[in-house]
């Protein structure tokens, strides 16, 4: 049996999470958001220059966030400039999502942030070893979310992993 600690795979997965959300956290206070903020808005980036439109239930459901949070996460990145909203064309009841383009530049901050990052953490691994540890990991959230049954999680996972293929370095 495991002994929970510095030897457990959850806590070390735990620290290394943590680590890189401070990381980000850190290297994007400039642009005054939080690593949530930082994220909800390269998803709303991301579609809008895919010529999606973009409403508060489809970060509700994608990000699995309550509807006061989407609210509050929204009006507070509005209020920062990084977006706003209007009336849907097709359902006025619905208000679409549109980012400015302080928003287009701040989340390129943030990703050249999370590339940077990225590189950090893999620093002394070989292609490779790389290669492997991506390889690891995925299967080690397929594993989980079969367990879980929760097919949502890995289907969102595989749609992030899709839309972001070919934005990583090199080693694959």
């Amino acid at each position: 049996m495991s002994q929970v600690g510095k030897d457990d795979l959850g806590f070390k997965i735990k620290i290394i999470s943590k680590l890189l959300t401070q990381n980000i956290t850190n290297s994007i206070t400039s642009l005054d958001l939080t690593s949530s903020q930082a994220r909800v808005l390269g998803y709303l980036c991301c579609r809008t220059q895919r010529q999606e439109k973009v409403y508060p239930r489809d970060i509700e459901r994608d990000f699995r966030f309550t509807h006061p949070t989407v609210s509050g996460l929204l009006q507070r990145l509005e209020a920062k400039g990084y977006l706003s909203s209007e009336p849907s064309v097709e359902d006025r009841r619905c208000k679409q999502i549109l980012v400015t383009k302080r928003a287009l530049e701040a989340n390129q901050q943030v990703l050249d942030q999370l590339a940077a990052s990225g590189q950090r953490l893999v620093s002394d691994m070989s292609c490779e070893e790389i290669t492997q540890l991506k390889n690891l990991l995925d299967r080690m959230i397929q594993n989980l979310s079969a367990s879980n049954s929760a097919p949502q999680s890995t289907d969102q996972f595989q749609r992030f992993a899709d839309e972001t293929e070919g934005e990583t370095e090199d080693c694959r």
